[in-house]
């Protein structure tokens, strides 16, 4: 989970609206895309859009102004997912309020969570997913409880008519049955819409969305009132509900990728081949056993027992331990003790329990993959770590106040901890991990705007993530501008040379070949960077002794982890830590701290060619 992911669901919006050089990732290729575009490109999409009109009006009064930069580029669609966040924790409080359940604790917890502040102000497909998995929740917990209150309503009419002794005592009720609202397709448009839009934006949607549906569909079923013919009466129209957003959804992305156009609409050349389904294509694709090695696999425990406590923490093993105690009271046969099935604790137990077996079946396991789960989990565990009383009332002292003993003040051990933690996370995830990438691209992409237009720069990239073409806002080469009556296109400016994890020996020797061949065309104008994380500094240096290049520090950026490369904090130490180390060079306290501060940061050299 990084700036990586982000940036590059943004980037495909940049060379749509931006008309920028940009290379669309492999899960949007036309020729089987496996994303669909509708969510996104109502979200980010608009806002890339609004920010490029919002320059060209500002380029109308000032010529050289511009918001078209590295930063600004991030950081607007953030903002908007940013605002996006607070439906999570709107949700959260009316799912509380309608329950008569405590509702403060919840959002302190929700709101101090790593997750929210980093992963839930991301433009991943999985924030969304987050965002409209708390929707669902809160349409379905709201029909839950206005059915429960509803459905003891008509049984005590039911009841009252039977036992109605005249005439006029029985058409009295009978009317109030009358006027009682239907609560069988409460909020089913809502539910199928949601349902179908988180199917497109991730398929794993149906995962977090089958057990809410499920309770949806289940209200109030067993009772007098209720019978099984409704129960399937709900499943045709939710159906039913769900395919306006289906087609339109199907729609919008074969527009988007160029399956039909408005030209065969015209002439009325149209089949069932000029529509995608996105979703398709991302179920056939994943299911190849191939496909999925190719982004690693995992154990299938590892959502349990790894990512849980990874993203949860406390939360996670308070999870992990109310499982156990439940399975251990259904084997003692103490049903009596587990929530009821028309309760908002069982839709919660389940929706988070369900997800996280049905993606523990795949082999590659992502944290980002269970960030969903937060609201479930906050909803249920929250209490541990924040306790919070059920009601105001006041108990009367049963003694006199002299006699009675002192009360110890909470220690909140767990919530200290709780918040510690996520404070640190949030800071490593937040702006430690890659921290330096934005940092560096913004000082290129300024570097390119004071430098000549014919000059050429040929980018490496070692040990960080990969940067995606179009945060550099340079025009695009496949398209034809126009001045006065003259057309033109550009020449390719930017070049990237993406290496990830390679050995440094094989980095190096790439670029000797750039700079050789780049040296022999004169005619051309370049410059050549290399962009690497400072914790390989020492290694770097050793290797360019043996070449006839010349690495200039152009600047170094802070702060900047990979976990790549970490940092090999071994290397140097003190005389007080000497001990601890066979092979260690021995500084003084001041050296040693910034030679250790020194080593989480990002280093942007210029290479030329040593002609002497």
């Amino acid at each position: 989970m990084s700036k990586h992911c982000q940036v590059i669901a943004s980037s495909i919006f940049h060379g749509k609206f931006l008309d920028v050089e940009n290379s669309p990732p492999w899960e949007f290729d036309s020729a089987f895309p496996i994303r669909s575009m509708t969510v996104p490109y109502f979200t980010i999409g608009m806002c890339i859009k609004f920010l490029r009109d919002i320059s060209n009006i500002g380029k109308a009064y000032l010529p050289n102004f511009t918001l078209l930069t590295p930063y600004t580029l991030l950081v607007a669609p953030r903002v908007l997912m940013c605002f996006f966040s607070f439906s999570v924790d709107f949700c959260l409080y009316k799912i509380c309020l309608n329950n008569n359940e405590s509702y403060k604790s919840r959002l302190i917890i929700l709101s101090s969570s790593y997750i929210m502040l980093v992963y839930g102000t991301r433009t991943f497909s999985n924030s969304i997913e987050l965002y409209l998995f708390a929707i669902l929740l809160y349409f379905v917990s709201e029909s839950m409880t206005f059915s429960n209150i509803l459905l003891r309503k008509k049984e005590y009419v039911n009841f009252r008519y039977e036992k109605s002794k005249t005439l006029a005592e029985k058409a009295r009720f009978h009317k109030l049955k009358l006027f009682m609202a239907s609560d069988s397709y409460r909020n089913c448009f809502y539910i199928s819409t949601i349902t179908v839009m988180g199917f497109f934006n991730r398929p794993t949607f149906l995962a977090f969305a089958v057990i809410p549906i499920f309770f949806w569909l289940y209200r109030g079923i067993g009772s007098k009132t209720v019978t099984v013919l409704q129960f399937h009466a709900r499943i045709l129209t939710l159906i039913f509900c769900a395919i306006p957003s289906l087609l339109f959804c199907i729609i919008i992305d074969s527009f988007y990728y160029s399956y039909i156009t408005w030209g065969e609409i015209g002439v009325l050349d149209v089949s069932i081949n000029n529509f995608v389904f996105t979703p398709l294509n991302f179920v056939k694709y994943n299911i190849d056993p191939k496909n999925l090695a190719k982004h690693g696999l995992h154990p299938r425990y590892l959502h349990l027992l790894v990512n849980v406590p990874l993203l949860y923490n406390i939360l996670g093993l308070c999870a992990m331990e109310t499982i156990l105690r439940y399975i251990y009271l259904c084997y003692r046969k103490k049903f009596n003790h587990l929530p009821t099935v028309r309760s908002i604790k069982c839709l919660m137990i389940f929706s988070a329990i369900s997800p996280l077996a049905l993606l523990s079946i795949f082999p590659h396991q992502e944290p980002r993959f269970l960030i969903p789960l937060i609201v479930p989990l906050v909803y249920l565990h929250s209490h541990f770590l924040l306790p919070e009383p059920e009601s105001s009332i006041i108990e009367a002292p049963r003694i006199h106040p002299a006699d009675s003993p002192k009360a110890s003040p909470p220690t909140y051990r767990t919530l200290k901890f709780w918040i510690i933690s996520n404070a640190v996370l949030a800071l490593f995830y937040g702006f430690l991990h890659q921290g330096g990438v934005i940092q560096a691209t913004s000082y290129l992409a300024q570097d390119m705007r004071v430098t000549a237009k014919s000059t050429e720069y040929h980018i490496v990239t070692s040990h960080i993530y990969s940067l995606p073409e179009s945060i550099f806002v340079q025009p695009s080469t496949n398209k034809l501008y126009k001045k006065g009556k003259t057309q033109f296109s550009v020449a390719k400016r930017v070049y990237l040379y993406e290496q990830g994890s390679q050995e440094l020996d094989y980095v190096i020797l790439l670029l000797n070949t750039i700079v050789t061949s780049l040296d022999a065309d004169a005619s051309k104008k370049s410059k050549i960077y290399l962009l690497i994380s400072s914790s390989l500094d020492d290694k770097l240096r050793y290797l360019i002794g043996k070449q006839y290049l010349n690495f200039f520090l152009v600047e170094s950026f802070y702060p900047h982890l990979s976990l790549e490369s970490f940092p090999d904090l071994g290397r140097y130490c003190t005389e007080l830590t000497e001990v601890f180390y066979s092979k260690c060079v021995v500084l003084s306290y001041k050296q040693y701290f910034w030679q250790i501060l020194r080593s989480f940061g990002l280093n942007l050299y210029q290479v030329t060619l040593n002609k002497f």
